[in-house]
């Protein structure tokens, strides 16, 4: 009888569970056909958590908001998401590159932006591709030529270019970089 009044009551609190309860069911259900397929497919995770906390707080047993908490994928995002990508953004936009990258002399390099580019990267094994976002160039310098590095935020080196000018590695890069000029460097 409580429940069934609870029900009348809290009709858009009643709406948001329902809605939670589907996203939970979409998420085991990516789980399962990634499992199935070999291919990872993604769910909603940590939606349910979020609609469960905002449904019973529109309710009259805000309390029971907490149970929202009970998605692992919420506390997942809680304490683990948020404060690495803070942690990573700051590590990010503070990096200073040495006077070498790579085992070479650094002649000029970009710093961080969101994406200067995308570079899409085919997959070995199958029809698919990998999406890989440019966030800083980095020109160095090799004997008599010059190398144009194009870097990800975790440093990893996606594609090289070489050329025989400093000028000509700028060029192969995205017109929105902005190049810091290292003093004591020489340009060709």
């Amino acid at each position: 009888m409580v429940i069934i009044q609870f029900i009348k009551e809290n009709i858009i609190c009643d709406i948001l569970l329902i809605f939670a309860l589907l996203s939970w069911g979409v998420t085991i259900g990516a789980i399962i056909v990634s499992k199935k397929s070999g291919h990872y497919v993604s769910g909603l995770p940590a939606v349910g958590g979020i609609l469960v906390i905002i449904g019973f707080l529109t309710s009259s047993v805000k309390w029971l908001a907490v149970l929202g908490l009970l998605d692992p994928y919420l506390i997942y995002l809680i304490f683990v998401v948020i404060p690495g990508s803070i942690i990573a953004e700051s590590k990010i936009k503070k990096w200073e590159p040495s006077e070498e990258y790579d085992g070479f002399p650094v002649a000029d390099f970009t710093r961080y932006h969101k994406s200067y580019e995308e570079i899409h990267t085919p997959f070995e094994d199958s029809d698919g591709y990998m999406v890989n976002y440019i966030n800083r160039y980095i020109i160095i310098s090799k004997e008599d030529r010059y190398e144009l590095l194009k870097v990800q935020f975790t440093d990893r080196i996606i594609e090289r270019y070489e050329f025989d000018t400093i000028e000509e590695c700028r060029e192969k890069a995205s017109p929105k970089a902005k190049w810091q000029k290292m003093t004591g460097e020489k340009e060709a």
